[in-house]
């Protein structure tokens, strides 16, 4: 039919969207993967300091420059319209905080706050705590992947994940036991088979992966912060992978390679797939 020669945008995520956005042929989602032809997209940020002009203009010394902070983290803990979400790993962490943290990690004051509804400071508080702290944890959400981990990247702050075994052999996930496999949740990722494999991203150059639970984060985290060389190369990967997770919007449009320079990749690269085969 003439719904297989079409490009479909899928902006919630597909565990919650309709069957239909689902089923169709091909579509750009933000996550979960559960075919080939879904072609996996970072969240929107249109705010202008998220723009990929305003990203690039930052130079060296910013992405490296001294930090006040470890780390900041400013989360929910539960969402009552989904059960059974990896949200429990919060609950976790914040409890281990509160009994084995100290007041500093590595030296450096940390920042980590849970957010109660109808408390939620300004959005320019986060930008600037997160962009004032070398590590941003990004814990399990409802879904893989999360708007928060593309936003700390882009305010140049390496996130932290928790890794589990996916419900694929010999595959990892970063939300959860059994969970999505990293090729099926994070767009371009190396392996993924979404793009020309020369132009996938090595999410694991520049994320801090914790295995073994929460009671790693700290142990982990303080290990880095004593090897100031594997910072800064985690940081200028981050400068060099971070425009790709901006959507160059108005005078910033089809000006720098973004989002939607990768998106043109992806579809190339998947014509090209179609070409040769015959189809």
């Amino acid at each position: 039919g003439n719904k297989d020669r079409h490009l479909f945008l899928n902006v919630i995520n597909q565990g919650n969207s309709n069957p239909v956005m689902r089923n169709t042929h091909l579509s750009l989602d933000i996550g979960p993967r559960y075919k080939d032809t879904n072609l996996l997209v970072p969240y929107l940020n249109n705010l202008q300091s998220f723009q990929p002009s305003a990203i690039r203009k930052r130079g060296k010394e910013w992405w490296v420059r001294p930090r006040t902070y470890a780390i900041a983290y400013f989360f929910g803990v539960s969402n009552s319209r989904t059960r059974n979400s990896p949200r429990f790993h919060r609950q976790h962490f914040l409890a281990e905080v509160q009994k084995n943290w100290n007041d500093t990690l590595g030296g450096l004051p940390y920042a980590i706050r849970v957010m109660t509804k109808g408390e939620k400071p300004p959005s320019r508080l986060f930008t600037h705590m997160y962009q004032d702290s070398i590590f941003c944890p990004t814990l399990p959400g409802d879904t893989p992947p999360q708007k928060r981990f593309f936003d700390v990247i882009m305010m140049g702050c390496i996130p932290v994940v928790l890794e589990f075994d996916s419900g694929q052999e010999g595959k990892k996930s970063w939300h959860q036991d059994g969970g999505h496999s990293l090729d099926n949740s994070y767009p371009w990722i190396k392996g993924s088979n979404s793009t020309h494999p020369k132009k996938e991203i090595d999410y694991r150059s520049f994320v801090v992966v914790v295995s073994g639970g929460v009671q790693n984060v700290r142990p982990t985290i303080e290990a880095l912060m004593q090897n100031y060389t594997e910072i800064r190369r985690r940081q200028l990967t981050l400068m060099k992978y971070a425009p790709y997770f901006s959507y160059g919007m108005g005078a910033d449009a089809h000006k720098y390679p973004d989002a939607f320079s990768k998106i043109l990749e992806s579809l190339r690269f998947y014509v090209d797939g179609l070409d040769s085969l015959g189809e």
